[in-house]
């Protein structure tokens, strides 16, 4: 079995960073496992600005932010596996992967890191069985869909914005032709539609609703309008629309680290951890995974301290390990 000094799972800017800073705290044996078929995750979708303060000292955007981890992790010995799915973790540090060229494979660390993130989920934005039509989307798919493959989702479509993300996509869309008929403002313990936020789509001319809900969907097979409410007045108006974005709630990729009974919190769902740290000694945890449902909060999001830690923890005597008969290619 090959054996890494540091495994980083989830080459995200989390997973980038933290494996970035551990290279550059001593480690030289480390791997980083990612799902996709490249680098850097959901922030290689936000072409918006407001990435990299903490490192750069300046906010960029999302690609500029991946690009300059990338070709910094580059100058570094680092093995790079993409289009690679972790399957399963064991509490001795024993990861299992699996992928198109090597199938099901087992790696040992000396230590760990997740960096697995958070995904969107369904969870009930709206009071409506949704399956029927076609045109309802997350923002998040949106926001994916535009910015990377280069398309609308829909030409006229009504917006539940429940966080700041919603307001980005809002303009992004509006930009590249969106005839956008209305922002549904959903206020909640984390997203108040206060002055910082009403600057995003501030001069876009987008309709905004402030407290209302939708309460009915129009159409046969794709959405064609909606009735919406508001909770204020109690008043009911139509829009005719060809799609509905709807902001969903966001679940951290915890289930392996459930698996080996890694304790979670009950509010976020995310790991509990001390520094970094897990309740398996040397296994780590960071990035959007360690905030959970609450990480769209978060403005700047990096793995550097627990690249740190893990280093800390590495360098301790009899941690580290060699990595004879390495099968994997620096990327």
């Amino acid at each position: 079995m090959i054996q890494y000094d540091l495994i980083v799972v989830g080459g995200g800017i989390s997973g980038m960073t933290a494996a970035l800073s551990a290279l550059e705290n001593g480690v030289k044996n480390v791997i980083i496992i990612e799902r996709e078929d490249s680098l850097g995750g959901v922030v290689n979708q936000c072409i918006h600005s407001g990435f990299g303060s903490s490192i750069l000292n300046v906010e960029v955007t999302g690609p500029e932010y991946v690009n300059f981890i990338r070709n910094r992790l580059l100058n570094h010995e680092v093995y790079i596996k993409l289009e690679t799915e972790v399957i399963d973790l064991s509490k001795d540090k024993v990861i299992t992967y699996v992928n198109s060229l090597e199938g099901v494979t087992e790696i040992k660390g000396s230590s760990i890191i997740f960096a697995t993130g958070c995904r969107e989920k369904f969870t009930g934005s709206i009071n409506i069985a949704t399956n029927t039509y076609t045109g309802i989307n997350s923002i998040g798919n949106a926001h994916r869909v535009v910015n990377l493959e280069g398309y609308l989702l829909g030409k006229e479509p009504v917006i539940v914005a429940s966080n700041k993300w919603a307001l980005i996509v809002a303009r992004r869309l509006y930009i590249e032709g969106a005839d956008i008929k209305g922002i549904l403002i959903k206020e909640n313990e984390n997203f108040i539609f206060d002055d910082e936020n009403k600057d995003i789509i501030e001069g876009f001319n987008i309709p905004v609703y402030i407290d209302s809900k939708v309460i009915e969907i129009f159409g046969d097979e794709r959405v064609t309008g909606v009735k919406i409410g508001s909770l204020m007045d109690k008043k009911e108006i139509i829009l005719g629309c060809d799609s509905l974005l709807l902001s969903v709630e966001y679940f951290p990729e915890n289930s392996l680290l459930k698996n080996v009974k890694v304790e979670m919190d009950k509010e976020t769902l995310a790991p509990i951890v001390n520094e970094y740290e897990t309740g398996i000694k040397g296994v780590f945890a960071c990035g959007n995974l360690i905030y959970g449902t609450k990480a769209l909060t978060q403005k700047d999001i990096n793995g550097g301290e627990a690249g740190k830690r893990a280093a800390e923890y590495i360098t301790e005597p009899g941690a580290g390990t060699d990595a004879a008969g390495q099968q994997t290619t620096a990327v």
